[in-house]
């Protein structure tokens, strides 16, 4: 049995020796690591300080909060940069109306970054904050088959929404909100994701999950994450990260 996180922002993680971090991981028997970038800049300090580790591998994209008038020329980058060895994915990409950045500038760069999934086949990392119907009416312009997407941290909170996206043919992902005592929506919403759709995820180092919420988030607290679905779901522990990890594989073509 090995482990995997399929969503964390090793750059983002401070106060913690990431090399050491990554050496914990391998010893607890991490296999796969995806660091997902938020910037060109983020992406290109991630990629040269840790390709090199056996277990990391790399998406690259502009966040929609990281959308300003100054990177609108980093998004032709991506590119050039999504072909480079190790990096299985674009984004982190989407639509969060949560914040005040204009809806068309963010479905302008949410379209490029789709456009070159499709174009490379390479699976799209999608964030989606109050935002349901636009996400979903930009991703169905696209053919899934092509390349692949998963909704990372997955928020909505009722079942209409997610059938909406699984008849996409979008992968689910969960994070240590569904360990949190005050949201129990994901109780019920979780029996109805499909065990072949299910990804897991830190997004470290935010939402730690419980029993360490509040504190940095690291990819190893996937476990508790894990737990929490088995319990849910009703499934042995060992077959879940089974499940799991071949998802993850599936997706990201590894």
């Amino acid at each position: 049995m090995c482990f995997f996180d399929s969503h964390c922002h090793l750059n983002l993680i401070k106060d913690i020796n990431i090399i050491k971090l990554l050496n914990f991981l391998e010893i607890k028997k991490f296999k796969y690591i995806l660091s997902v970038s938020i910037n060109i800049n983020d992406f290109l300090y991630m990629y040269n300080n840790y390709f090199s580790n056996k277990i990391i591998y790399f998406s690259c994209g502009i966040h929609p909060n990281n959308i300003n008038l100054l990177n609108k020329y980093e998004l032709y980058n991506i590119e050039k940069f999504i072909i480079y060895k190790k990096v299985i994915a674009v984004g982190e990409t989407g639509l969060d109306y949560k914040n005040n950045i204009s809806k068309n500038i963010q479905q302008f760069y949410f379209n490029y970054h789709l456009y070159l999934s499709n174009k490379y086949s390479k699976p799209t990392i999608i964030h989606s904050r109050l935002s349901y119907k636009d996400t979903f009416n930009m991703i169905k312009n696209f053919d899934l088959n092509n390349f692949g997407a998963v909704i990372h941290c997955f928020n909505y909170n009722n079942k209409y929404e997610l059938y909406k996206f699984l008849n996409l043919g979008l992968y689910i992902s969960l994070s240590g909100l569904i360990t949190f005592k005050n949201i129990l929506y994901f109780n019920d919403l979780i029996k109805y994701i499909p065990i072949d759709r299910l990804l897991v995820e830190t997004d470290s180092p935010f939402l730690c999950p419980e029993p360490y919420r509040g504190k940095i988030n690291i990819p190893y607290n996937i476990i508790f994450i894990i737990k929490t679905i088995s319990i849910i779901k009703r499934i042995n522990f060992n077959k879940l990260c089974s499940y799991l990890l071949n998802n993850f594989l599936t997706l990201f073509k590894i």
